[in-house]
């Protein structure tokens, strides 16, 4: 009979292991989004000569940087819960499951991102007064929801509530860096993309409820797993989406307001229609044997991610085509 090292001993960190903390399912939908978003914004307020480039760029790295960690302290707190969750179904590896790497590893990396994290935010601060402020928000999101001394994931309705914050707060974070201006268009576009991803991050939570509930994590969909989390989130994004048209219009024009609002619109009633599905399937597990739950779901919810990809990339190919600020 074989011994099998404690994940807290000491393990020769695998490799694979850094792919798996990257995450680009979670790092491109949210942080990549606002990226983006922030790209084209910057483009939009000041144009391209005006823009601190330099700026732009750490302003970037940071916040890449700050999701990352995020990631390692997620796997941290749900460690236990992950014994139980079906990586097969949900295409997902586990490193500390698998010893490709141990806690104390995990603690590492992520010491070194936060000093690296610092000293951006420091560099940022000598030419923008505010980025302490952001940074601190930013390192709440990242702490609050994944730390396990606060674990606001392990609490219903956490990813409602923070999720589209994630990506509100790399854009604005972006922009300001890049043209010292706190953006009213940055905010309301980030907002629209970061409910409109979050629609995948709430069915992700409704993919993981079995899992979840075996492990004592609280989540809005264990705790009331009747309810339709996914069909009324998708739902608030259309009506948030509407409510978005007198303020695009007075920045943008009543034109591209519109057009902005109504792919807005569009997408989030192809997430609430996937997200009605999950929502379906759900159920389904909870009143009979359905093995192939979670496979099924996170399909559904990877056509989520896709459509909240199309979402950002037709926000910024309509504030490029119409721009006049872009040289």
């Amino acid at each position: 009979m074989s011994c099998r090292p404690p994940l807290t001993g000491e393990i020769s960190l695998n490799p694979r292991t850094l792919w798996h903390i990257l995450r680009i399912e979670g790092l491109i939908p949210f942080t990549g989004s606002a990226i983006l978003i922030g790209f084209v914004v910057t483009l939009w307020e000041v144009g391209f000569a005006a823009t601190d480039w330099g700026l732009f760029v750490t302003a970037v790295l940071a916040a890449v940087l700050v999701h990352i960690d995020a990631h390692i302290w997620n796997d941290i707190m749900d460690l236990e819960i992950d014994r139980g969750e079906k990586s097969r179904e949900t295409g997902r590896d586990r490193p500390l499951i698998l010893e490709w790497a141990t806690v104390k590893n995990y603690r590492t990396m992520s010491a070194i991102i936060t000093i690296l994290v610092i000293v951006l935010a420091a560099y940022l601060t000598i030419y923008r007064v505010f980025i302490p402020l952001l940074f601190l928000l930013g390192f709440f999101f990242d702490y609050g929801y994944n730390h396990p001394r606060i674990a606001l994931g392990h609490q219903p309705f956490a990813e409602w509530y923070i999720f589209p914050w994630l990506v509100v707060g790399v854009t604005v974070t972006i922009v300001y860096a890049a043209t010292n201006i706190f953006s009213l268009l940055a905010f309301i576009l980030s907002l629209l993309q970061g409910m409109t991803v979050t629609c995948f991050g709430v069915s992700m939570m409704r993919r993981d409820v079995n899992s979840d509930r075996q492990g004592g994590k609280y989540t809005s969909s264990v705790q009331f797993p009747e309810v339709p989390h996914s069909t009324i989130y998708g739902t608030a994004t259309m009506l948030v989406s509407v409510l978005m048209i007198y303020p695009l219009a007075l920045i943008l024009g009543i034109e591209l307001a519109y057009m902005i609002v109504l792919i807005t619109a569009v997408i989030a009633m192809i997430n609430t229609v996937l997200g009605a599905r999950i929502d379906q399937l759900c159920t389904r597990a909870m009143y009979s044997i359905f093995p192939d739950f979670e496979a099924k779901a996170n399909k559904l919810m990877l056509q989520q991610v896709g459509a909240s990809m199309v979402h950002v990339v037709a926000i910024a190919l309509i504030l490029v085509g119409f721009s006049g600020k872009m040289v």
